[in-house]
């Protein structure tokens, strides 16, 4: 019925989507089971199923099959049982027969080779270990030069810096010479204003004396600030 009713739906809205209008379609997600976490139906709560009736040659069929398979997984069974029985007999047998001095023999053997093993390992260590001494003081070292390097040279930025300074403070304006350093001020005024003509010639100041080596055309005019 919901499947009906969702066809019916999206078909009244298929022409409004071909216009362009504003349709919609409604689809309604329904479970096809009933969820597992829901109980079972009051309707369904006592009911007991009926016993499917199987036939006198159906269920000697069956009963057949299931004796062959019994018979064959006891089978399988009892082959695995006797192939780790002569497993481990086999694997064992070696040490069974071996005499406490053969295996006093073997053990020392054994610790022979894992000490020879041990001081090969250790050398390797060792080595390895000399290297990484040499390289860590290699690099410190090479810090140090770069370290150094930059504190020569940052001592002699400030030196140039202080050395700057007291070149310029010759020209400082003292309190002791504020008069005269406007006097001197007031008697030689600075016109920093200066004209180009289209030529190029500068003309220093606002009102100046000099006079072009060339006249300058009537359409060519002075720029000034």
């Amino acid at each position: 019925m919901l499947r009906a009713g969702c066809q019916l739906l999206t078909q009244s809205t298929l022409p409004a989507a071909k216009t362009g209008s504003n349709g919609f379609a409604l689809e309604f997600v329904r479970w096809r089971r009933k969820p597992r976490w829901l109980p079972v139906a009051k309707s369904k709560m006592f009911r007991v199923p009926e016993r499917t009736k199987q036939t006198e040659d159906e269920r000697t069929e069956l009963m057949r099959l299931h004796n062959q398979y019994k018979t064959q997984l006891r089978s399988v069974r009892q082959f695995l049982r006797e192939e780790v029985v002569r497993h481990a007999e086999t694997s064992t047998v070696d040490h069974i027969v071996l005499t406490p001095e053969q295996e006093e023999a073997e053990y020392q053997a054994l610790v022979a080779a894992n000490s020879q093993w041990n001081a090969t390992i250790a050398q390797e260590r060792e080595q390895r270990l000399a290297r990484e001494r040499d390289e860590k003081v290699a690099y410190v070292q090479e810090r140090l030069e770069a370290r150094q390097l930059r504190d020569e040279e940052r001592r002699e930025r400030a030196n140039e810096a202080v050395l700057r300074e007291i070149e310029r403070s010759k020209t400082y304006i003292t309190r002791e010479g504020l008069n005269a350093a406007i006097e001197t001020a007031l008697a030689n005024p600075v016109d920093p204003n200066f004209a180009i003509d289209m030529a190029g010639n500068l003309y220093q100041g606002r009102i100046s004396s000099q006079i072009p080596d060339e006249a300058p055309q009537p359409d060519q005019k002075a720029l000034s600030n």
